[in-house]
């Protein structure tokens, strides 16, 4: 009896330390050590299926954190890529993840790094909004908002053209 009284205290304790354990687990909150500023995606051109996207993320925590993946409502395939100067020509490579050292700031900019989103059904619009979010390795997830912004800048017509 003593023994069947020790199982199930050791299998309760057991199924407590592991249900806080899952209840801890990185990847399923919200990471309250990055930020996530300036974040925008580019509205496309008629006739494409894909975009990108732009931010700064900074890691206030105290371990490095490492990018693995980015998800988001407008996409079923979201990639790391940046752009290097290989051989004199500006080049394109996915990139696995992203490094993110404690304190730092990484900028996700044009001609540098950057999120592809693939396979858009439909045309983003200047002025919405979407929701995506970064999964990182260790250091949980960032869930942020990005706005739409056109490539076409907004252009007045210049006073006294006559054609």
């Amino acid at each position: 009896m003593k023994n069947q009284i020790m199982h199930a205290l050791l299998s309760i304790t057991l199924t407590a330390a592991l249900a806080t354990a899952v209840t801890a687990a990185p990847n399923d909150t919200n990471s309250a050590s990055l930020s996530v500023a300036n974040a925008y995606v580019r509205a496309m051109p008629p006739g494409q299926s894909k975009t990108v996207g732009f931010l700064e993320i900074t890691n206030t925590g105290t371990q490095l954190c490492r990018l693995v993946s980015a998800q988001s409502t407008l996409s079923n395939r979201l990639e790391f890529h940046e752009h290097r100067h290989v051989q004199g020509m500006m080049r394109m490579r996915q990139v696995a993840e992203v490094e993110i050292s404690a304190g730092q700031t990484v900028v996700f900019e044009p001609g540098g790094l950057h999120i592809m989103l693939f396979n858009l059904t439909s045309p983003l619009q200047a002025g919405d909004s979407t929701q995506m979010q970064l999964v990182t390795d260790q250091c949980g997830s960032v869930s942020f908002n990005p706005e739409v912004r056109s490539l076409i800048k907004n252009s007045k017509p210049m006073d006294g053209m006559r054609h």
